[in-house]
């Protein structure tokens, strides 16, 4: 990806800190506490306050929460201490995503299928309850929501401190930003539908724009291939940034009637090249960029011979190319600079 957003603590984070305990203190515990009851609670307050609450109403998202709650911890009492041992390291596995997408190979994912493999009953009922859970049905219910605020909130608070205004996996499109009543969808980027346990985490979600979200992404897994091999991903988080480096080559100077085929990008560094060939298979990232290169060419050319005033063409370049390495992601700089070096390299200005 061009760029890592910075992770904000918000109180949404609350909603993954009572399934952390639904799961290590409710579930995991089963097996010695036998009976279900409101008292399993009692070391946390607050989620405690939740569950009577959605027991003594009558909502669609608040019964679902609470009678799937009831029927793992059913489950998990048939459980022996190794299948529980089993499901504790894959739970935490998969709520590091930062290690995962470094391809630690101390952390190792787990899907529905694994747990299908352990217990089928279990896998369906975890499935039904993590891909629901992040949902406005539960998640804008007043009792839960006094405590962990709305998604909305946490996008008005995320977009102030993640001002670039662009998608951070394409940089070709804009991002809402805080003055707006719209707002980006969050991808999970470990997809929901394969990956247990994660489907709350913030830091396995973030905004994205549409075209990389549904038109590209989808339900694509970034830590394994196509063929399953495991992979290194960019880590949506990362707190050093990834300094990209672009490298454009033109198979053709006829500017006018460029196409994507006359035009080759490499991508770098050398260092990132299993999470560079990841983004590109998860993003479509190539074959957009050379899209959008064909596109802007003629314009990118006009701007350097129409607006350069009494400076020659090579001179103007400068100019732009100084412009574009200082704001890279206005008006996708990031792809003129490389692409006008690429002209230069023709001789075009000359």
């Amino acid at each position: 990806m061009l760029f890592s957003y910075q992770y904000i603590n918000h109180s949404m984070e609350k909603m993954h800190e009572f399934v952390d305990y639904i799961f290590y203190e409710i579930w995991c515990k089963a097996p010695v506490n036998l009976c279900y009851s409101f008292d399993l609670y009692n070391n946390n307050p607050e989620l405690k306050e939740v569950i009577i609450s959605f027991h003594y109403s009558s909502t669609k998202g608040g019964d679902f929460f609470n009678a799937t709650i009831e029927k793992i911890f059913g489950i998990f009492k048939t459980l022996t201490p190794d299948e529980i041992s089993q499901l504790r390291i894959w739970y935490h596995s998969n709520n590091n995503i930062e290690n995962l997408c470094k391809n630690d190979p101390t952390f190792t994912p787990s899907t529905y299928p694994d747990i299908i493999r352990l217990n089928a009953d279990l896998g369906a009922a975890l499935k039904a309850f993590f891909v629901r859970l992040y949902s406005q049905e539960l998640l804008s219910l007043k009792v839960l929501s006094d405590k962990i605020g709305s998604i909305a909130d946490h996008y008005k608070e995320f977009v102030k401190i993640n001002f670039k205004r662009k998608c951070p996996f394409c940089g070709l499109y804009p991002i809402d930003g805080q003055y707006v009543h719209t707002r980006e969808a969050y991808d999970h980027y470990l997809p929901k539908s394969k990956y247990p346990f994660s489907s709350i985490n913030f830091k396995n979600l973030a905004p994205i724009c549409n075209k990389c979200n549904s038109s590209n992404k989808g339900s694509k897994d970034p830590l394994f291939d196509k063929n399953g091999k495991r992979r290194k991903a960019f880590y949506t988080y990362n707190s050093n940034p990834y300094n990209l480096e672009f490298d454009i080559k033109l198979n053709s100077n006829d500017i006018e009637s460029l196409t994507p085929q006359d035009i080759t990008i490499t991508f770098g560094p050398e260092s990132l090249e299993e999470e560079l060939k990841t983004w590109n298979e998860l993003f479509g990232i190539e074959e957009r960029y050379m899209e959008e290169c064909s596109a802007e060419a003629k314009y990118w050319l006009t701007q350097i011979f129409d607006e350069r005033g009494d400076k020659s063409p090579s001179e103007f370049l400068l100019v732009r190319l100084e412009t574009a390495r200082r704001y890279p992601y206005s008006e996708n700089n990031f792809l003129r600079k490389p692409f006008l070096e690429a002209c230069e390299a023709l001789d075009i200005f000359t």
